[in-house]
């Protein structure tokens, strides 16, 4: 079973090499990918992972706290970018489309840089019971979003899947 960082981490590894924001603009495909950032990834991330690391009491948790919601507004900026890419593709604004999708593309693989880089190494601080649980909490996520959808965009096969969480 992995950890609930080393899962994130391969979320950012198959955001960043999706068709959906590196290939031709799929509208379909692009809505389904916002979806699951704002549904699944992010809610991970805000409802279970930031909030245990935030919870250990590193010497620098107040500057630690300030990045964290640093990152959690990124997420907002992200979000709203993603919504009105979708916009403007619905009301035909190639130009704006087209304009933006680069830098939604920059600013999400930055982000999901900074979070490994700022956040993520932190969670071999916290007391290992903690940390199973969370892997356990993220599969009720994404069983709410829907499991098979989650694979899909993600490119876990049902074996990876099972690996990743433990499953039998």
């Amino acid at each position: 079973m992995a950890s609930l960082v080393e899962i994130l981490t391969v979320e950012h590894l198959a955001i960043s090499r999706t068709g959906v924001i590196r290939g031709s603009y799929d509208p379909e495909g692009f809505v389904s990918f916002r979806a699951y950032m704002k549904e699944c990834h992010i809610e991970i991330e805000e409802k279970i992972c930031f909030p245990i690391l935030e919870a250990y009491p590193f010497n620098d948790a107040k500057t630690f706290s300030a990045n964290v919601e640093r990152i959690k507004a990124d997420h907002k900026l992200i979000d709203t970018l993603a919504g009105n890419i979708i916009k403007w593709s619905n009301d035909g604004k190639t130009e704006m489309l087209e304009g933006r999708l680069p830098l939604f593309y920059k600013l999400l693989t930055e982000h999901n840089t900074e979070e490994e880089n700022d956040l993520f190494p932190r969670w071999d601080s916290i007391d290992s019971q903690i940390l199973r649980s969370s892997s356990k909490d993220a599969m009720s996520i994404i069983d709410s979003f829907g499991r098979k959808e989650y694979m899909k965009i993600i490119g876990y096969n049902d074996s990876s899947f099972s690996y990743f969480f433990g499953l039998k």
